[in-house]
This record gives C-alpha cells, sequence and structure tokens, in this order.
C-alpha cells in the first residue's frame, strides 16, 4: 500500500514503522518523487532502524524514482526515518512491499508469478533427486525496467544452503538446465535485475521417465518442454553391432526443425561413449566393445521439443 509523503518545512522528518520477519527480504519503492533544494532537486534518505535500537541498521538516498531492498536480521516492528538532505521539501510515495509467497513446484505444471514492486522477488521449491537432470522453462515472459526490456535471474540453493549453487539470467522466453548434486527439497530465488517488474510463467520438469528398449519394439517418446531430456537402456553384447532408427520425427526448437542427439554410454560409465545427431527421420549403427546394460540420452538441442519413435535392433 503507497503512502504520501509531504514535508513543506525544511528540516521537518517523517516516521514509519513495518512489520519485519528474521532473514526475509523487503523492498521500499519511491515513486513520484518531487523534491526540491530550491535551486536544484532534492534528496532523501531512508534510515531504517531494528527493533529497539535508536542507530540506523542501514540506509537508502533518493534523487528520483527508485527503490531499495535488504533482507532483515531480526524479527518485530522495524522504523524508519525520511530525513530530507539539507533545505530540501517535497512529496513523494513510499510503497513497502514484502516477497512474493514461496510457491512449491510440481513437474509439468507452470506456475505464474507477478512482480508489481521494484526489488520484490520470488521464492520456489522443488523435489530433486541426486544426479538427475532437471530443467526451468520460462515463458510468458513479460518484464520491463521502465525504459527497455526487463530481465530476471533464477538463483539455485541446495537443501539447508544459502549460497547459491547455479543461477540462470533470462530476458524473454527460455530455459536452463542442470543436474543437482543433492536428494531433496530445493529453493529457488526470482530476483529482477534493476527495477525489472513484470510477470511470467516458470515450469519445472524432470526427465521422462527412462524406458527399457527390445530388439524390434518401437517406444514413442515426447519432450514437452525445452530442455527436458529421455533415457532409454538396452542390453548389448560385445562386438555385435546395434542400429538405432528414429521415425515420425517431429522436433521444432520454435523458429525451425528442431535437432536432437542421442548419447550412448558404456555400463557404468557417465561418459559418453558415441553420439548420433537427428534432424529427421534416419538411423545410426555402432558395435558395443562391451556386454551389459548399457544406456542412451536423448538431448535436445536448444530449445527443441516434440515427438519421435526410437527403434533398435
Amino acid at each position: 500500500m503507497p503512502v504520501k509523503a509531504v514535508v513543506s518545512t525544511p528540516g521537518r522528518q517523517l516516521n514509519y514503522t513495518f512489520a519485519g520477519k528474521a532473514h526475509k527480504h523487503v523492498t521500499f519503492q519511491v515513486s513520484k518523487f518531487n523534491f526540491s533544494n530550491g535551486s536544484s532537486g532534492g534528496q532523501v534518505t531512508l534510515n531504517f532502524y531494528q527493533p529497539g535500537s535508536s542507530s540506523a541498521y542501514t540506509s537508502c538516498s533518493f534523487i528520483g524514482d527508485d527503490f531499495c531492498d535488504f533482507t532483515l536480521p531480526l524479527t518485530g516492528t522495524w522504523k524508519i526515518k525520511l530525513d530530507p538532505v539539507s533545505a530540501s521539501v517535497g512529496s513523494l510515495s513510499l510503497t513497502f512491499a514484502n516477497d512474493v509467497a514461496t510457491r512449491a513446484l510440481t513437474s509439468g505444471t507452470p506456475v505464474a508469478t507477478r512482480i508489481k514492486f521494484e526489488g520484490q522477488q520470488a521464492g520456489y521449491t522443488f523435489a530433486a533427486t541426486a544426479n538427475k537432470h532437471v530443467t526451468f522453462q520460462v515463458t510468458q515472459f513479460n518484464f520491463s525496467n521502465g525504459s527497455s526490456g526487463g530481465q530476471v535471474t533464477l538463483d539455485f540453493y541446495e537443501p539447508g544452503s544459502s549460497s547459491a549453487f547455479t543461477s540462470c539470467s533470462f530476458i524473454g522466453d527460455d530455459f536452463c538446465d542442470f543436474i543437482p548434486p543433492l536428494t531433496g527439497t530445493w529453493k529457488i530465488k526470482l530476483d529482477p535485475v534493476s527495477a525489472s517488474v513484470g510477470s511470467l510463467s516458470l515450469t519445472f520438469a524432470n526427465d521422462v521417465a527412462t524406458q527399457a528398449l527390445t530388439s524390434g519394439t518401437p517406444v514413442n517418446t515426447t519432450i514437452a518442454f525445452e530442455g527436458q531430456q529421455a533415457e532409454y537402456t538396452f542390453a548389448a553384447t560385445a562386438g555385435k553391432a546395434r542400429t538405432f532408427s528414429v521415425t515420425q520425427f517431429n522436433f521444432s526448437n520454435g523458429s525451425s526443425g528442431g535437432q536432437v542427439t542421442l548419447n550412448f554410454y558404456e555400463p557404468g560409465s557417465s561418459s559418453i561413449y558415441t553420439s548420433c545427431s537427428f534432424i529427421g527421420d534416419d538411423h545410426c549403427s555402432f558395435t558395443p566393445p562391451l556386454t551389459g546394460i548399457w544406456s542412451a540420452k536423448l538431448d535436445p538441442v536448444s530449445a527443441s521439443v516434440g515427438s519421435l519413435t526410437l527403434t533398435m535392433t
């Protein structure tokens, strides 16, 4: 809720209070800034005081519309003192805002998020399994910093950690993916860059469930989300060739035909033994050097999504 602040007498100060929670991020947006010191533009300072303290914990200075944000170390009623610099007088609108409430992400279900106030952030959680690839697709991106297109960052946090494990930046519809090293509930912070405000839709997705290939039996696979992958397993005999045929190829990267790669892994290995690339119906063959259960990963190139049928012989 915006509050109008008017200082008509030089040297006058204004006081405010707000309820805060320890370790929770807050933002203060100044708009309709109209201060002057008589000969030029004016300036005001916001001084923030912890509950029961008479010493400023932090301060922000304004010479026009802007915002400042920080993370509170203590729970309780905080005080703010609006202190015009020098002989500045005038008016402004001050809006205090908590972050958007944290939401739990479910694989394949989009979540709409709106950032209304400069400096405001949003939080999410998702369940991860160690060494299992995940992807995060942003659609309906509509952010602006007032003068041009906006930008947001997604920061990912391991269970129990306050340091970002990895981050992704977005200036439009896009995706980012990574492999979590730990099992548990991960946290995500959506942090708009500079004064960016707006809305987007975020979809978290696990990979397509692993499927076992049987010689001569087609397997249909659909990649519904950008960055999503699919995995297969198959039995191989050393020295005996295997052929992998792709039919009903229907992938696109949004503006043109899509592309996928099949990466093949020896039993127990995480390093690629060989790969094949597809931009349509085709096939590839190779002769496994080892007997055992091999794995294959279908990895769409760039933002490719779609479907295909894979047959091993």
